[in-house]
């Protein structure tokens, strides 16, 4: 069925629930009969009627909740004929089958009127599916349960005494009672699941969802407490109450499942909100004060009255002004009182948190204080540029506020609206600048700190790719041209007869050679040779070549695509000095049996992991001890990471070193 068919008809059913409740109360009323038994749930039941199929053509006539609203329509129309069949009973003058049918019906349909609250509903709020499959055994049996309730029900033998003694048609109190004990059988269990997945969607859920399960709790509170105050009420306050509570939860149920400004309520509806918390809260204390007034204090009830009533006029003004901002805080969080907002992001900044950690905490500080979908911060003056931290899931279009400091744009804060909202609205955008304005000079310390490492590391691999080149060009060239030389002299001193002439020979060979040695060391200090000799894969074999021994394995385990890739060489250094230096130390000072070395590259990283199964670290280690500082730093020029984890299992390296130095 199309969403427009279905709205339609939806409108359509939804008039005829309400036209059912009117009719139910004018006949009561035209007949004066709230004081008779069936007529006084008549106003409860009538605002079932009106207040869930209006809920349900609110929802159909939405984008989604398409079950939801089927249900909530089949609520009030259960609630509306519960309403028209009480009143026809309550109000008939002699015994008739019209009579004996609005009996025999009003006798059961509250079943699916009231049941499904507590068993369908809970289950499959908010979009209309069940957490998971594993569900539909409890979805099965909660309806299998309330046709047994509403058999039992419909068969119960009794009738009511009233302008007419009316009688069911159909009884049988045996069946009657064994359809009751099995539906007890399956609905009391059935509930109790239901609460539990209620519970399992809210620990799953997050955002908007989580938030329309508060919305669906804080409604069934509500009603939960009126119910138990109904004793205290008395009968006239006691319906009046106990209609408005019922109401309100199929309209908390509509709000959240259309997501039709859930959290951003116009000022009327803020004020209704607040007004019925006052009301409520007024109502409560009155009614404690006049009862434990009247019961100690001399003149009774005209004394309880009183003194109720000017403890509740003393209160009127500030529990109204607390319920308020309540109220706001429930909706839009600190919106009201930005200044909670910016000591949050202020008491962040004076702990000395690492600079790194400023944007994170402020993404959190703004989703967490205003309810916004998201935030996310960009460092610098790009708009396209990849966000440094982010916190919650986009629901919309972002708002873009730049963060300026001494005239530079140092960053930009993107945020989402509230979920069900639109765009940010102008009062949020006004908060969110002051917060843009006091962090700013954090970011701009922050950026600074980012193009000083790009620099170190556009320097540290500028000076490994010079160190690359001069080692090549030494040994392919100076080294060559000096091991020519020295073979010539050798050649010539071996030709010569001349003692003299053939010392002199001797002397340069000798000099050539330590030139060359000098040369070869040099070459080795400025860039492991197993790097440009076998490259970074095989040299890291070699390691493991040379340091396994008896009772010691090293296993190497390569992405074959980096054998063949050509990698920077500040990369390839870094990798293999920390590679070397993790190795060793297992094998010096962890006495471990095994150890594994890692290499794999993924989402624009290296990644190295080294592990072993020695007795770990020290408790103790001095600073600069087993090469920690040094492997740090070597990560830490060119952008990398090294996180060293130790514990009596063993140790764990690992270095994740970044491609874009390529």
């Amino acid at each position: 069925m199309s969403s427009t068919r279905a709205a339609t008809l939806a409108a359509l059913v939804a008039a005829v629930a309400v036209a059912a409740a009117a009719t139910a109360i004018a006949l009561v009323a035209a007949d004066d009969a709230w004081h008779r038994e069936l007529a006084h749930d008549v106003p409860v039941d009538a605002a079932v009627g009106v207040s869930y199929a209006a809920a349900a053509a609110l929802v159909l006539a939405g984008t989604g909740g398409r079950r939801i609203g089927w249900l909530l329509l089949g609520i009030g129309l259960s609630g509306a004929g519960a309403a028209l069949t009480s009143a026809i009973a309550a109000t008939a003058t002699e015994p008739s089958t019209l009579a004996s049918g609005a009996l025999f019906v009003q006798s059961w349909i509250w079943v699916p009127g009231f049941v499904p609250l507590l068993t369908v509903v809970p289950l499959v709020y908010p979009d209309g599916w069940l957490p998971s499959r594993s569900w539909r055994p409890v979805l099965i049996a909660s309806v299998l349960g309330m046709m047994l309730l509403a058999a039992g029900s419909a068969l119960y033998p009794e009738g009511t005494q009233g302008a007419a003694d009316l009688q069911k048609p159909w009884t049988h109190e045996r069946a009657a009672q064994l359809l009751d004990v099995a539906a007890a059988v399956l609905l009391v269990p059935v509930v109790v699941a239901v609460l539990v997945a209620l519970v399992v969607r809210w620990r799953r859920a997050a955002g908007l969802v989580r938030r329309q399960v508060a919305v669906l709790v804080g409604a069934a509170a509500v009603l939960v407490i009126d119910t138990a105050l109904q004793p205290v009420l008395g009968d006239a306050l006691g319906v009046a109450t106990q209609v408005l509570a019922v109401a309100l939860v199929p309209a908390a149920i509509g709000v959240a499942v259309t997501r039709h400004r859930l959290y951003d309520l116009d000022l009327a509806l803020c004020r209704a909100v607040s007004g019925a918390s006052l009301a409520v809260c007024l109502a409560c204390i009155y009614l404690t004060l006049f009862t434990v007034t009247s019961a100690i204090v001399p003149g009774g009830a005209t004394s309880g009255a009183a003194a109720a009533a000017a403890v509740c006029g003393l209160l009127l003004h500030p529990l109204g002004a607390r319920l308020s901002r309540g109220v706001d805080r429930l909706f839009y969080g600190e919106r009201a009182r930005p200044e909670r907002l910016l000591e949050v992001v202020a008491s962040g900044l004076r702990e000395g948190v690492d600079l790194g950690e400023v944007p994170r905490r402020l993404c959190r500080a703004v989703v967490e204080s205003l309810r916004l979908g998201s935030a996310e911060i960009v460092l610098g003056d790009d708009v396209e540029g990849r966000p440094t931290a982010s916190v919650g899931t986009a629901s919309g279009p972002a708002t873009d506020l730049p963060m300026e400091h001494r005239g530079e744009i140092v960053g930009r804060l993107r945020v989402t609206a509230r979920a069900g909202e639109r765009a940010v609205t102008e009062r949020d955008a006004e908060i969110l600048r002051m917060v843009c304005d006091q962090v700013a000079p954090a970011v701009a310390a922050l950026l600074l700190s980012e193009r000083l490492h790009h620099s170190r590391a556009a320097l540290v691999t500028a000076r490994e790719e010079e160190r690359r080149r001069l080692r090549r060009d030494l040994h392919d060239g100076v080294g060559a041209a000096l091991a020519g030389v020295r073979l010539q002299v050798e050649t010539a001193r071996d030709l010569v007869a001349d003692p003299v002439t053939g010392g002199l020979l001797e002397s340069a060979a000798a000099g050539v050679a330590t030139a060359v040695d000098d040369l070869r060391g040099i070459t080795e200090d400025l860039r492991p040779p197993a790097l440009d000799d076998l490259g970074l894969g095989a040299g890291l074999r070699g390691i493991a070549d040379r340091m396994s021994a008896p009772g010691t394995q090293v296993d190497v385990v390569i992405d074959p695509a980096l054998d063949a890739a050509g990698l920077p060489a500040a990369i390839e250094v870094a990798c293999y000095r920390i590679a070397a230096e993790a190795v060793a130390n297992a094998v010096r000072h962890a006495d471990a049996q095994r150890i594994s070395v890692r290499l794999c590259a993924g989402d624009g990283a290296l990644s190295l992991l080294v592990e072993d199964d020695g007795r770990g670290l020290p408790e103790r280690v001095r600073p600069g001890a087993l090469g920690l500082t040094s492997m740090r730093q070597r990560a830490d020029e060119i952008g990398g990471l090294l996180d060293v984890v130790s514990d009596r299992r063993g140790t764990r390296v690992r270095a994740e070193l970044p491609l874009e130095a390529r």
